[in-house]
């Protein structure tokens, strides 16, 4: 039976007009100004500002094309609120701080659509749009993602028909080479059928053709570059396929995703040379490296009483460890062993603090981690913000010779760009607290008042006046007048033509540090912190460069929500996976609040297929972090927010320190290999795969446990050798076998009864199952198998695999 055509209007690609509209009519105190912030800007909560009528109603009309998009309202420029009216609650999302967002749907709805009928193909709900990366994504040379859009319930099996490109018709569909379809989600009256095709070399950096074939009973229809073509004419009937050129429109570095990360906060990971250890500020106080963490060290200069170990003298902030670069270049033959591939370093340049967020100098590296030296080195004679002054100290000189020893051993190395803001000591922000609008940096901060002019001079303390009533106020990240003072920033443009060129001259420096045209002594690209506080036209320009200097470089962002505007091939090449780390939390870490495997199987489509597969590849997909409290503890203190109530000192008074249960560890290692075989690149937090577990800031910045020290103080701390070996055994599936690391991704079950949930990860001829089961007793599954030969690759005695005798079974 051929598909019946009907005269269905589906949606166009043009912009549509949509109107929001707040209405605070009795709210007791009334905002003095509102905008909405949203998916379509980035959560950007100033980039659209709403009017108020004569009516109060604050009202913005924003062009939008068809899809659904997340939002609030921001009222004041700080407090966000949900639509209380116009939100469609069927398509609203948690916000990740215990809310939801705000939804609504724009342009016309396709659940509207009359149902799906047994042998029948709705053609005009056939969609296949080349211009949307959901579609249509050259990965690279080698792979293709194509994605195809049928109403609801309409096949029974897409199938992709491949080709090399030929003039005119397509000739007969035999000739082609068949690939299945997998249904990646099912939302809006549409189910989205994807296929990530592995490309033959001979066609590679060629234009290829391809046509969708739908199939439903005995109907079929076939989709070509002209509609959809009834086969009632006959399997040759002509046929006019897509072609495309297997450029891809931007590339991601290939080396990103086949890397294993592995997170480094170089104070606390390891202290290979005591010579540049801190502790000479009144400000620090260095402890052993294997110090109860929970205990007052009073012999070594802490106060008495728990009161003083986060508030009163803040104990635990004071702390030093020593950890530096020599200890990162002493543990790489460790992280070889785990099969780590890839590094990326927290905060490196000199600064105050033991987390280096605060540069005082991007120039150069901190001499706690490097050589001790007796000056600040930001202090080097005659250096200016001019390149052409600059140069290498000797904590410079051991990072360039980490950078060398890593390449030498295969990794790749990236690093923390903090470009938002500057600690308050920097030398620039110094001399404008010195000098005052004299000052030629004067431009590069956000100063909010200049004050007297008489205090507009060098001083032994100038924070005793500046920062005050009569001095210079700032603003600053953390706080008014605080320790972070930012850049001065445009919201549309970027950063100010000062600070700009500055950091494009950093950039330059530790990219190419010869700067002879060989990137190839320095780093691998850069982690981006907070860059959603700096406006997208400087990034756009800013990759122009790192790219300029080393086309293979890497750029992530600290991103925690959608980051839509930041991965469209113009900024970065991914994010911190931030979205991957709440589904995974919310599967296998909770318990009374758990979401079921059906509810996981649609988050993790998104994860996969909501950016360009080039994007999707190369994630940071992350389970726990500097920011966060660590993995292993979350399976203590289940049930919350990611990220929610976990600081003991400010929201998690209940949260619990102890150490995991051997359950509790179980779960945490069924996580692991999750993270190991899903699409995406893995990144483990220092110590995660040696058994640390702690709650978030400070305490997830523990020194990090070797087996190689003394005993650790406190109670179970210890390097936990089987919770090492299961990491360096699940890192080396993930190495050995390509599928995991560039092949597609298909949930092919979900059963809410079993809480059972399994994907395929496809490449070629080769196909890798993974079947996870969250409850606590064994199950039988039944899985759509392809292929005649199989390796259980885990635990071949805890699973029984039952071969079928016919592919119908």
């Amino acid at each position: 039976m051929a598909a019946t055509l009907s005269a269905v209007s589906v949606p166009g690609v043009a912009a549509i007009e949509q109107a929001f509209e707040l209405d605070p009519a009795g709210w007791a105190a009334q905002p003095e100004s509102v905008h909405v912030a949203g998916t379509f800007n980035g959560w950007d909560r100033e980039a659209h500002p709403m009017t108020r009528g004569d009516d109060g109603v604050w009202r913005a009309t924003l062009d939008l094309d068809p899809g659904v998009y997340l939002y609030k309202f921001v009222l004041n420029g700080n407090d966000w609120v949900n639509d209380p009216v116009h939100s469609d609650a069927s398509l609203e999302e948690p916000d990740g701080h215990g809310g939801m967002n705000s939804a609504v749907l724009v342009g016309q709805d396709m659940r509207d659509l009359p149902e799906a009928q047994p042998n029948h193909i709705l053609a005009e709900a056939i969609r296949h749009d080349p211009d949307d990366f959901h579609h249509r994504s050259v990965v690279s040379e080698e792979l293709l993602l194509l994605g195809l859009e049928v109403r609801e319930g309409d096949a029974e099996q897409v199938i992709v028909m491949f080709g090399e490109a030929s003039p005119g018709g397509a000739g007969p569909m035999k000739a082609w080479t068949p690939v299945p379809m997998s249904r990646e989600s099912t939302r809006l009256g549409l189910d989205t059928y994807v296929a990530l095709i592995e490309v033959d070399e001979s066609s590679r950096s060629q234009a290829v053709s391809y046509l969708f074939l739908v199939q439903e009973g005995g109907a079929e229809a076939v989709l070509g570059q002209e509609g959809v073509v009834d086969l009632d004419a006959g399997p040759a009937a002509p046929k006019v396929p897509f072609t495309v050129d297997m450029t891809p429109s931007f590339a991601t570095p290939d080396w990103a995703k086949h890397a294993v990360w592995y997170q480094i906060f170089p104070e606390r990971f390891r202290n290979a040379e005591t010579s540049n250890d801190p502790g000479d500020a009144w400000y620090e106080n260095l402890l052993p490296w294997t110090s109860d963490w929970w205990k007052t060290h009073s012999h070594h200069g802490e106060a008495a009483g728990d009161d003083n170990f986060y508030l009163g003298e803040g104990n635990v902030w004071k702390r030093r460890y020593g950890g530096d670069l020599q200890g990162v270049k002493q543990a790489l033959p460790y992280l070889r062993e785990l099969g780590i591939t890839a590094i990326y370093l927290n905060p490196i340049f000199e600064a105050d603090s033991m987390h280096k967020y605060d540069a005082s100098d991007f120039r150069h590296v901190d001499d706690n981690f490097g050589v001790k030296s007796p000056t600040p080195t930001q202090q080097v004679p005659g250096e200016t913000d001019d390149p052409a002054t600059w140069q290498f100290s000797e904590s410079d000189k051991v990072f360039l010779g980490l950078l060398d020893e890593a390449h030498r051993m295969g990794f790749k190395v990236v690093i923390d760009g903090v470009f938002n803001h500057v600690g308050r000591s920097h030398p620039f922000f110094m001399d404008v607290l010195a000098n005052g609008r004299n000052s030629r940096y004067a431009d590069w901060f956000e100063i909010t008042d200049w004050g007297n002019e008489e205090h507009w001079q060098p001083m032994d303390d100038p924070f005793a006046v500046h920062g005050k009533e009569g001095g210079i106020q700032w603003v600053a990240w953390d706080q008014k007048n605080g320790y972070l003072p930012v850049f001065k920033n445009d919201r549309e443009t970027g950063l100010a033509d000062g600070p700009k060129q500055h950091i494009f001259d950093i950039t330059r420096r530790w990219m190419d540090p010869n700067g002879d045209g060989d990137p190839s002594d320095g780093i691998d690209g850069w982690r981006l912190d907070v860059p959603g506080d700096i406006a997208h036209p400087f990034w756009i320009e800013w990759r122009k460069l790192v790219k300029g200097i080393n086309p293979d470089a890497y750029i992530s962002g600290e991103i925690w929500s959608w980051a839509h505007p930041w991965l469209q091939g113009d900024q970065f090449d991914a994010v911190m996976n931030y979205q991957f780390a709440m589904a995974t939390q919310d599967f296998f870490v909770d318990q009374q609040t758990a979401i079921p495997p059906s509810q996981f199987a649609k988050r993790l489509n998104r994860v996969v297929y909501n950016y360009p597969m080039q994007v999707a590849l190369a994630q940071m997909n992350l389970f726990d972090s500097h920011d966060t409290d660590r993995l292993a503890s979350m399976f203590v203190n289940p049930d919350r927010t990611y990220d929610g109530q976990n600081r003991i000192q400010d929201n998690g008074e209940d949260y619990d320190p102890r150490k995991p249960t051997p359950e509790e560890r179980r779960r945490q290692l069924q996580a692991a290999a999750f993270q190991m075989t899903f699409l995406g690149a893995p990144m483990i937090y220092y110590g995660t795969e040696a058994g640390m577990w702690s709650p978030d800031d400070p305490s997830n910045r523990m020194p990090m446990v070797w087996e190689d020290l003394e005993p650790y103080e406190g109670v179970g701390v210890e390097f936990d050798e089987d919770i090492f070996r299961a990491y360096r055994m699940l890192i080396a599936l993930r190495n050995t076998l390509p599928v995991l690391r560039v092949g597609g991704f298909e949930v092919t079950l979900a059963d809410d009864a079993k809480s059972v949930v399994a994907f395929e990860r496809r490449l070629g001829d080769d196909h890798v199952y993974v079947v996870v089961n969250r409850s606590r007793q064994g199950t039988k599954v039944d899985l759509p198998v392809d292929g005649d030969r199989y390796v259980n690759w885990l635990a071949p005695d805890q699973v029984e695999l039952v071969v079928p005798e016919t592919p119908e079974q």
